[in-house]
């Protein structure tokens, strides 16, 4: 019989080198296995942990380097709860950035319909849909597993009169008046290395931009100036702030502001069209 010390110091011991902090994942995956919350462990350490198999299964899926978030099926993002898994990528707290300045644009223009391209996994329509009920969204996307799961969130947080998905290829099949475009492209570069819970577990589509890696922010910036629309949110990588800035200014808008994450990055910028926008 393993009570809940026991399979918490196993579990620790197991994700060592497998996340910076074994000791917290090991209490979420528990929690998870036990469907209680973390606070249950503490105040239960002899509590007798059932299916001691199925909780080790758990841990070595963790130990492997598969995502927290593809395991438990489901991430935290902003002030929701998103169901995610495998191809799929898992929402990052950096994306809550590009939100908040979507959101000062959107107040500011009283904007009532806008495109996401790449919905991924419905993060970002899901959330701008539930602070703005009268706006209305076209969330794009080239593949069929974000679609599907989108539509699970969407559909969890009642926005489907809001948000409207649209299989292709950044905003080619959006013909509707479109006054803002926001967008999480893929924006790193092929050869760039990452950690195994990403490169081995994340849809690469949704990560790698292209052999540079801003290939794709280019062609969305060309795109939505090409079809008249004003406004342009987009996130980036923390080193893209100068050749994105120097091709909007070659291509000609009217402004472009950076902004930066948390940790002091650039992370993305908000371009504003001008007098050819709407």
């Amino acid at each position: 019989m393993t009570d809940i010390k026991q399979a918490l110091s196993w579990a620790r011991e197991r994700l060592k080198d497998a996340c910076e902090r074994p000791q917290f994942e090991a209490e979420l995956l528990l929690a998870y296995h036990l469907d209680r919350e973390r606070t249950y462990l503490l105040l239960h350490p002899d509590g007798v942990v059932p299916d001691k198999e199925g909780f080790e299964a758990l841990i070595e899926r963790r130990a492997a380097h598969q995502p927290y978030e593809y395991i438990v099926g489901e991430a935290s993002f902003y002030d929701i709860h998103l169901h995610v898994e495998p191809g799929v990528l898992i929402p990052r707290p950096e994306t809550e950035l590009l939100i908040d300045k979507t959101v000062e644009i959107i107040k500011r223009e009283g904007i009532t319909q806008i495109a996401e391209i790449g919905v991924g996994s419905g993060a970002v329509s899901v959330v701008l849909a539930r602070k703005f009920p009268n706006l209305k969204i076209i969330a794009t996307d080239i593949c069929e597993a974000p679609l599907k799961v989108a539509a699970v969130n969407i559909d969890r947080y009642g926005v489907g009169e809001q948000v409207t998905l649209r299989r292709c290829n950044l905003i080619d099949d959006v013909s509707e008046d479109i006054e803002l475009v926001v967008s999480n492209p893929p924006y790193i570069a092929d050869d760039c290395a990452l950690e195994a819970n990403v490169a081995d577990h994340e849809p690469k589509e949704a990560l790698f931009g292209g052999r540079v890696g801003d290939e794709l922010l280019k062609r969305i910036i060309t795109d939505v100036k090409a079809r008249g629309i004003r406004w342009l949110a987009c996130e980036m990588g923390y080193d893209q702030k100068a050749p994105i800035e120097a091709f909007v200014n070659e291509v000609g808008v009217q402004s472009v502001r950076f902004y930066k994450d948390l940790a002091g990055h650039d992370r993305g910028f908000v371009v504003d069209f001008g007098i050819e926008g709407k």
